[in-house]
């Protein structure tokens, strides 16, 4: 999956990840901030893209919108397809947390832009 969203961003198809908050939380790790650059990485862990965090905000699954699934790029963009695609990964992100899975979850959601490709497309 990491390639597969990797390739998007590269592509500047993908604007956008959602994250537990939770697991932001047990995890000690900061929440990402407005400004901030950071650097994308493939499955083998490559480096192969800069993004600019643009916004960053807190949302229950539930409310997660069609907007936002569109921005975030990931199968065909709808928020039937996002739905199907995060719930999976959000349970196992709870259990390893220890935290309960529901709709209720309270997930970070970071809207980034695409600053520098460090591959090209056509390399990746």
């Amino acid at each position: 999956m990491m390639d597969s969203c990797a390739w998007q961003v590269l592509l500047d198809k993908k604007h956008a990840t959602s994250g537990l908050l939770a697991a932001f939380l047990h995890d000690k790790e900061p929440l990402p901030t407005v400004g901030q650059h950071s650097t994308v990485c493939d499955g083998q862990g490559r480096p192969i893209a800069i993004i600019e965090t643009i916004q960053v905000e807190i949302r229950k699954y539930s409310a997660v919108d069609e907007a936002y699934a569109a921005v975030e790029g990931e199968g065909d963009g709808s928020l039937r397809e996002w739905q199907a695609l995060h719930w999976d990964y959000l349970n196992d992100e709870c259990k390893r947390v220890g935290y309960p899975m529901s709709c209720d979850v309270e997930l970070v959601l970071e809207t980034f832009r695409l600053v520098e490709r460090l591959i090209a497309v056509e390399d990746f």
